[in-house]
């Protein structure tokens, strides 16, 4: 079952007229449950709003605004936001204001009355959406989170970052169980970064910071797959872990990270074998480029993967091409 619901919204898209209207009604009171004023002469926006079942993502590119909130609007909630930019941009809530720059993140009440503000022209912004609910009991004296800047550099934003870049990439496509394991980890990783409780930060830590960890490693291996010498200690050193924490990441999932190296440079390879513009490449010189410095180890793990020989995948996209 997939549940997944996506909302994009680009002011560029809409009669000029309509624009500002509409960002208003559709992202300000019925997204953000906020009131919009811009802030220069041009107004333009683009957003992208992933649903969750328990929270929501929503990344946004703004020309200057104000985002108000006052208790009056028609719609309470009692969730929590937590967001960070690519430029300077300023929070007040609770008697309280502060001026975040780029990187670090910032947790605001959306019960409470907020707003925030940038006056730098390519804004881009992250926000995360959480019920206070699913936060504190993770999370002692929640409360005196709201406005306190967590750095960059803290290593569970980090991985939250990276983690919410594979929601945004995976999310689509996943059914209900994943997204709920999504919710859990996304929280984990928030209560991280806050500062859990004794019980939270053991359960985060089994559980989001686990997953988050395991993914980024993944997400390394595939994009370092040419390369015929990444090895569990480059993964490692990049997240700054033991290799045997690595092993035991991959182990958890009922594989190794050897097979999960291998499993990925042969998916690599017959993608690119079974594309009529890959032809005129000999066979050899794909799996070299692909990480395997081993041709022999190579013709050997093929046909115990699929079956068939690299050729065979080879004559069958020459047929369709011609």
């Amino acid at each position: 079952m997939n549940i997944s619901s996506i909302l994009r919204f680009s002011m560029a898209e809409l009669p000029e007229r309509e624009r500002l209207t509409m960002f208003r009604e559709m992202i300000g009171r019925g997204v953000a449950n906020m009131e919009i004023v811009p802030l220069s002469a041009e107004c333009s926006a683009e957003l992208e709003l992933r649903m969750l079942p328990g929270a929501s993502v929503m990344w946004g590119g703004y020309t200057p605004h104000r985002f108000e909130k006052s208790r009056d609007l028609s719609r309470s909630d009692d969730d929590c936001v937590l967001g960070w930019s690519n430029t300077p941009t300023s929070f007040s809530q609770l008697g309280r204001q502060i001026t975040v720059g780029a990187g670090p993140a910032l947790m605001i009440s959306s019960a409470d009355k907020a707003r925030v503000e940038s006056l730098s022209p390519l804004q881009k912004m992250v926000t995360v959406k959480i019920p206070r609910a699913a936060l504190k009991p993770q999370v002692k004296r929640l409360e005196d989170s709201f406005l306190q800047p967590i750095p960059a550099e803290t290593d569970a934003l980090r991985l939250l970052k990276t983690y919410l870049a594979a929601v945004r990439a995976d999310h689509a496509a996943a059914g209900l169980n994943l997204q709920r394991a999504m919710v859990l980890h996304i929280c984990d990783l928030v209560a991280l970064a806050l500062g859990a409780t004794r019980d939270g930060m053991e359960l985060a830590s089994g559980r989001g910071l686990r997953a988050a960890r395991l993914d980024s490693m993944k997400r390394h291996v595939l994009t370092h797959l040419g390369d015929a010498s990444l090895s569990v200690r480059d993964v490692a050193r990049v997240q700054g872990v033991s290799p045997r924490y690595v092993q035991q990441l991959f182990e958890s999932e009922g594989g190794t990270f050897s097979s999960f190296l291998l499993q990925a440079r042969l998916t690599l390879v017959h993608r690119r074998l079974a594309d009529p513009g890959s032809l005129s490449l000999p066979i050899g010189a794909i799996a070299a480029d692909c990480g395997f410095g081993d041709l022999s180890y190579f013709n050997q793990c093929f046909p115990r993967r699929y079956g068939e020989t690299p050729s065979d995948v080879r004559s069958r996209a020459r047929r369709r091409s011609e």
